[in-house]
């Protein structure tokens, strides 16, 4: 499989040899941390054939406006929904947007411990109610986990039920609670299961949402080519199989879904 990635990636990258044979360029990326994984190991396979180096900024999505407020980036990798503001907010490169992935969201449940069945909306309705406690992140915060985990309690009709023992917590907090056995069902992006824990299964088909995330050139940043070169490596062929081992759906695969449908 490695060696069949080296040829994709050599592949890809003869649309953008060109940025390989300029002085060696820093591509600053300031990244959501549901994306890093993959986005990380791609970089790597970059830096490799190009020589350019790819640095990464890592913050959870409440942070990433005070972060671009107070350093300079030269690609941002964020949601839909706030890649759209920073996009009439002028911040980004015209045309410069792509589509990267999706992720869906994940029930998980202590590792050793039972595991229910959430295999359909009924059985994770059941498991729900029955469980002593929850965890997710602010559903406040749109297009979120715990955004998606809210919209499919109250599509369950179950929201208000479980207020009362739902506790609304970080990724690395929210983890620790379930691993430790403190809270009894989380709700997480799939690209971000915590040690300790492990996956019940996906949320079952008609409550399912996902996090769509996309990669964009900074208009204040650099204007070396190796910054749009690497936008576009993120979205490649070669990149795709990098976005599915990290249980993330790549762009091209939910688009051609769509296209067929």
């Amino acid at each position: 499989m490695r060696a069949s990635l080296h040829i994709t990636a050599l592949t890809a990258l003869t649309l953008i040899a060109s940025s390989a044979l300029a002085i060696a360029a820093e591509v600053r990326v300031l990244s959501v941390g549901s994306t890093q994984i993959a986005a990380k190991a791609i970089a790597a396979e970059f830096e490799k054939q190009t020589g350019h180096k790819v640095t990464f900024t890592i913050r959870p999505p409440f942070d990433i406006d005070k972060e671009l407020a107070a350093k300079t980036f030269d690609t941002v990798i964020l949601s839909v929904p706030a890649m759209d503001n920073h996009d009439e907010a002028g911040d980004l490169a015209p045309m410069s947007r792509i589509a990267l992935a999706r992720v869906g969201v994940g029930v998980v449940v202590k590792e050793g411990g039972p595991v229910p069945d959430v295999s359909t909306p009924e059985k994770l309705k059941a498991a729900v109610l029955a469980a002593r406690s929850l965890t997710h992140t602010d559903p406040a915060i749109p297009n979120t986990s715990g955004a998606i985990a809210g919209a499919a309690l109250a599509k369950l009709g179950i929201l208000d039920e479980v207020k009362g023992k739902t506790r609304h917590a970080t990724l690395a907090v929210g983890g620790e609670l379930v691993a430790k056995g403190e809270v009894e069902l989380g709700f997480f992006n799939l690209s971000e299961i915590p040690k300790g824990v492990i996956v019940a299964g996906a949320l079952p088909g008609p409550l399912e949402g996902y996090t769509v995330y996309e990669a964009a050139v900074l208009s204040k940043g650099s204007t070396d080519q190796a910054v749009t070169a690497f936008v576009k490596y993120l979205a490649s062929a070669a990149a795709a199989a990098y976005w599915a081992e990290a249980k993330l759906e790549p762009a091209a695969t939910y688009m051609r879904t769509r296209a067929s449908q």
